[in-house]
């Protein structure tokens, strides 16, 4: 089976995934099939947030955890969902929930991956976009589901997703599934789960009301926070570009697309994500950067979910260099070549802005992201990025581009 986790001696890594302690993973008291599956799937040594809440998770605490983007979290809910399945029945015991099918795939990998030596083990995914005549057949013997809420909300109603016994509940991207968007389907699922169950919640950024919304859900919940104060990666080198403002929104995309192209061209990279607010401008910046001789794929919400599954598979594989997408992949995706991030507009939010940069730099590493940005209200939303993240966005140096 592919690793799925990141090698630590192929490159330097951060404080952000390097512990002081002389620990590895058989100090944390695992048993023998989870330490072989973590061997075999690539991971080596502990990051600091699997060394503080494996423990804490495998005592049967719910847990709220956040750490930075790309620091393990997905290792973390695996192990503690592994180590806690009676593999000697067929029922479903461990609901993971993630707020895109594309997170829900990668989440489905890893927890194959670290639980690849107990060979009853069956886990599966259940998203939108799929016949549901599998996902019936997929129940039929399943102990870790993970899906999105909808798909999972729809098999519950329906009576095919038998949930009786499930001991755990998984929020993967918290406070994004604590959004209004979810909020309704989450509470629906909650309230149809027994009471006796562990649960964790996990995310990158800690919104105010996160807190306040997952204690409700919870019994006395232990808080794991790292780096509450510097919230940034720290192999992450942050730039702005300045483009004049155009009242024409084609012309100003024209003036983003040239920069795109000059950055590709005079930056070192493997990989390069580059994010956009909107779908119709991630598309039609991947037909400008096809025509201009980058071969670049898009991934974006209004794509069949065979075409995003494929998108996926390219980047993860190295098939493509550039992958042009709205805030879909801005949450959880790991691949492991992504160096650079371009930001054709910023974000809504700054939580958001911390997660699309989170996709350079996994594990540790190091990368850049660049945001392109027009003068006027785009100049003074980045400052407001800025200043809420509390770090550092420089003018990129150096590049001259005619506009």
């Amino acid at each position: 089976m592919t690793s799925v986790a990141h090698n630590f001696k192929d490159k330097a890594r951060t404080g952000d995934v390097l512990i002081s302690e002389n620990v590895n993973f058989d100090g944390l008291l695992l048993s023998d099939p989870i330490l072989k599956g973590l061997k075999s799937a690539g991971f080596e040594r502990p990051s600091p947030i699997q060394l503080k809440a494996i423990p804490l998770g495998r005592c049967g605490l719910d847990l709220i955890v956040q750490a930075k983007s790309g620091t393990g979290k997905t290792c973390v809910f695996s192990v503690i969902a592994l180590e806690g399945l009676q593999l000697d029945t067929s029922a479903l015991q461990v609901l993971i929930l993630a707020p895109t099918r594309e997170i829900a795939i990668q989440i489905w990998d890893v927890v194959k991956s670290i639980g690849q030596a107990l060979p009853q083990l069956r886990c599966h995914t259940f998203i939108g976009g799929m016949p549901l005549q599998e996902d019936k057949q997929k129940l039929k013997k399943c102990h870790i589901a993970v899906g999105t809420p909808g798909r999972m909300k729809q098999l519950i109603e329906q009576g095919v997703m038998n949930i009786e016994n499930i001991r755990m509940f998984i929020l993967d991207e918290a406070d994004k599934l604590l959004e209004d968007s979810f909020q309704e389907q989450i509470n629906w699922i909650y309230s149809t789960l027994p009471d006796n169950k562990q649960m964790l919640a996990l995310s990158a950024t800690y919104p105010e009301y996160l807190a306040e919304h997952l204690t409700a859900y919870m019994r006395n919940p232990t808080f794991l926070r790292l780096n509450v104060t510097d919230p940034a990666l720290l192999g992450i080198r942050q730039y702005y570009k300045s483009v004049k403002f155009h009242p024409l929104p084609n012309k100003l995309f024209e003036s983003k697309v040239e920069i795109v192209t000059a950055l590709l061209s005079s930056i070192d990279f493997q990989q390069c994500l580059v994010f956009s607010n909107l779908q119709t401008m991630a598309q039609n910046m991947a037909d400008a950067l096809n025509s201009k001789g980058w071969p670049t794929a898009c991934i974006a919400g209004c794509l069949d979910q065979k075409d995003r599954n494929l998108a996926m598979a390219k980047l993860k594989t190295f098939k493509c260099r550039v992958l042009i997408s709205t805030d879909l992949t801005s949450r959880g995706i790991d691949a492991d070549k992504v160096n650079l991030v371009i930001n054709l507009d910023i974000p809504k939010d700054h939580e958001t802005y911390l997660h699309r940069i989170g996709r350079a730099g996994r594990f540790g590493t190091f990368g850049g992201c660049v945001s392109i940005v027009s003068e006027g209200q785009e100049m003074v939303n980045l400052q407001s990025v800025e200043r809420k993240c509390k770090t550092n966005i420089s003018l990129l140096p150096g590049m001259h581009i005619k506009q």
